[in-house]
Order: structure tokens, then C-alpha cells, then sequence
């Protein structure tokens, strides 16, 4: 009996809420701010940036022309030289007894040659009072011929004695800076085994590997930029001199050279280097990388509409990065202002407020 009364009461007490929550209309949500830029085109250099590492066009890795044990080693690591700098020499004690035993052996080659050219001159006087025959005469002339054969051997086996004792020096044939050393004294190498290894400083260059994927951009560029960080920034002129068609079989890059031109003052051999392949491209606008986002695939940016302040999803497309930047080539405008901040957080006709309006030509 006294449930009744209760319930009626509740359920009056409801509708009143109800007529309360409906009159009560829902907060507007404020403006997000948002910052912007507007697209300009311009002319983009499309730019490939690699590490690099200064290296000596040519280094020379010196070693004797006949083995032997190293006696002095008369160079170390950073040591210049010049041309006629002794690096190195051998032991002569394997040398010197070959030498004396070729001398022994013109000696007695000479000596043959002038018994033979005395006993010739005999027989022609012989033959000429025809006590002798012909046949005597050409035998002594061929013995003759014999012995100055012998003797012209004798004197090349002593001239190759002794150019065996002057390859035990071993001398720079160019100025330069020594970089490695292969062999110590006391050690035994063998003829033409690497000893000193000296780079030529007279033209240095930049060693480089490119990536699989930008070996045809590498190939088409002319214009190299070359950044020494430990020379304040110094920027030099760099140019693809020879590029290796085979890929590295462990990082499947291509290593590259590029001819530095410039001011080379103090660039050191082994210096770091960030090189830039710099190619002119067709007009372009230059976004910032944070205005893009990505919705089924498909690349978008959010364009801020003026009249009514509020984005709409563009989709674009797009051709490649500058430094910290994209490239986009086709999907807006000159003169859209585009949105580069919170991207990911706009919904489609949200009311935004524009922080700041730098144009896009100033991107990089």
C-alpha cells in the first residue's frame, strides 16, 4: 500500500532532471591553434647527403725488389717525406758475396776474350804466309767470338749484382706523408712485400659509399658539395671522379671518389666529411615534415580555409626530401596556407586558430 505513493515520487523526480539536463545546451569547443605556413613555389635543389672520408688520391705501398732482411727502417707513422727519402734497407751480407763472385767472374770472362784475340791475330799472320789453312783461322775467330759473348754475360750478371745491392735501399720516388708501416727491423720479407705506405699529398679526395637507391641520382649529379666539420664548416667543391660498378658485398653500397678543389688548407687525410649531391629540379613547394600525415596510404595535408577557418584533408603528392623537408609537387595551391603542427590531432571542418603564417619558401 505504501509503495505506491513512493514510486510516483521517484519517478517525478526523474522527469525534472531530465527537463534539466535538456535545457542545458552543450559547451562549443574553442579553436584549436595551430601553426601554419603558406606554399610558395620555388626552385628546390634535390640534395643527397652522405658521410665521407678524406683519403689520398694515391698511396703507394713501397717494397723492396729482392727479399732479404730488414736492416733499418728509417721512416714512422707521420713522417713526410720528399723524393729520394731513404724509407728502409736491407741487410747487404746476402748481396755482397754475389757481387765479388760476378767480379771473379768477368775477370776470368775478359781474360778469355783477350787470350783469344791474341791467338786470332797470331793465325792471321800465319795464314798470310799460308803456313796455316782457312779453317784454323775461322775456328780461333769463332773461339774469339765465344769469349766475347761470355765476357758482355759476365758484366750484365754484374750490373744485376749490384742493382741488387741498390734495390736493398728502398727510396720515395714521390713527396708525401707515411701512413703505415708493414714491417719491422729484424723481419724478413720477401720481394715486393708491402714495407712503408706512403699517400701522396699533393691531391686528396673524398671516399664515399651510395646506397643501392641513389646510385643513378649520384651518377647524374655535376655538382658536389663538401662540408668539413672540423675546419668550422668549411665548404669545398667536390666532383664524382671514379665510381666503383660493383657493390660492396657486406654493406651493398658503391664505393665513390670525389676530386676536392678549394681552399685545402689544413684538410687532413682521414678528416671527416658530409659530401651533398646538389641537382637542380622543376618548381616545387617546400613543407616542412610534420604537415604531412597519412590516411589509407595516401600522403595529406590539412589546408586552412580563410573564409570560414576551419581545415579541410588535401591529399598531395610528393618528390623527395630536402635536408628536413619534402618536397610536394602536386595536391595544393600558391597561397594555401598549410598547416605544419598537430596534424594527427585535426578532424575534418575543425575550427582552427592560426599561431603564426611564415611562408614555405623559407623551409629548407
Amino acid at each position: 500500500m505504501r509503495a505506491v505513493p513512493i514510486l510516483t515520487l521517484t519517478a517525478a523526480m526523474l522527469g525534472v532532471a531530465g527537463c534539466q539536463r535538456a535545457d542545458v545546451a552543450p559547451r562549443a569547443e574553442p579553436p584549436r591553434p595551430v601553426r601554419t605556413v603558406v606554399a610558395e613555389p620555388r626552385q628546390v635543389a634535390i640534395a643527397l647527403t652522405l658521410p665521407g672520408e678524406v683519403r689520398p688520391r694515391i698511396e703507394t705501398r713501397y717494397g723492396f725488389r729482392v727479399g732479404g732482411k730488414l736492416a733499418q727502417r728509417a721512416v714512422s707513422v707521420g713522417d713526410r717525406v720528399v723524393a729520394g727519402t731513404v724509407l728502409a734497407r736491407l741487410d747487404p751480407a746476402d748481396v755482397t758475396p754475389a757481387i765479388n763472385a760476378q767480379q771473379a767472374q768477368l775477370v776470368a770472362s775478359r781474360t778469355d776474350a783477350d787470350l783469344a784475340a791474341v791467338e786470332l791475330q797470331r793465325l792471321r799472320d800465319l795464314r798470310e804466309k799460308n803456313y796455316i789453312s782457312q779453317a784454323q783461322l775461322d775456328r780461333q775467330q769463332a773461339t774469339l767470338d765465344s769469349a766475347a759473348a761470355r765476357l758482355d754475360a759476365a758484366q750484365a750478371q754484374l750490373r744485376q749484382a749490384r742493382n741488387a745491392l741498390e734495390f736493398q735501399t728502398l727510396v720515395a720516388n714521390a713527396p708525401g706523408v707515411v701512413t703505415a708501416v708493414d714491417a719491422e727491423s729484424g723481419q724478413v720479407v720477401a720481394a715486393g712485400q708491402s714495407v712503408i705506405r706512403v699517400a701522396q699529398t699533393g691531391e686528396r679526395e673524398v671516399a664515399i659509399n651510395i646506397p643501392e637507391s641513389d646510385v643513378a641520382t649520384a651518377r647524374a649529379t655535376e655538382q658536389w658539395a663538401v662540408l668539413i666539420p672540423a675546419l668550422a664548416g668549411r665548404t669545398l667543391q667536390g666532383r664524382l671522379r671514379e665510381f666503383t660498378p660493383v657493390s660492396d658485398p657486406a654493406s651493398r653500397t658503391y664505393p665513390a671518389r670525389l676530386a676536392l678543389s678549394g681552399d685545402l688548407a689544413g684538410v687532413e687525410l682521414g678528416m671527416t666529411a658530409v659530401v651533398q649531391a646538389v641537382r637542380p629540379s622543376a618548381s616545387a613547394f617546400v613543407l616542412p615534415l610534420s604537415a604531412l600525415y597519412s590516411k589509407d596510404g595516401q600522403p595529406r595535408v590539412w589546408v586552412v580555409d580563410p573564409a570560414t577557418q576551419s581545415v579541410r584533408s588535401v591529399p598531395v603528392q610528393t618528390a623527395g626530401l630536402v635536408d628536413d623537408a619534402v618536397r610536394v609537387v602536386g595536391g595544393i595551391r600558391a597561397g594555401d596556407r598549410v598547416v605544419t603542427a598537430g596534424a594527427n590531432l585535426l578532424v575534418p571542418d575543425q575550427k582552427v586558430r592560426v599561431l603564426d603564417a611564415p611562408a614555405a619558401g623559407g623551409a629548407r
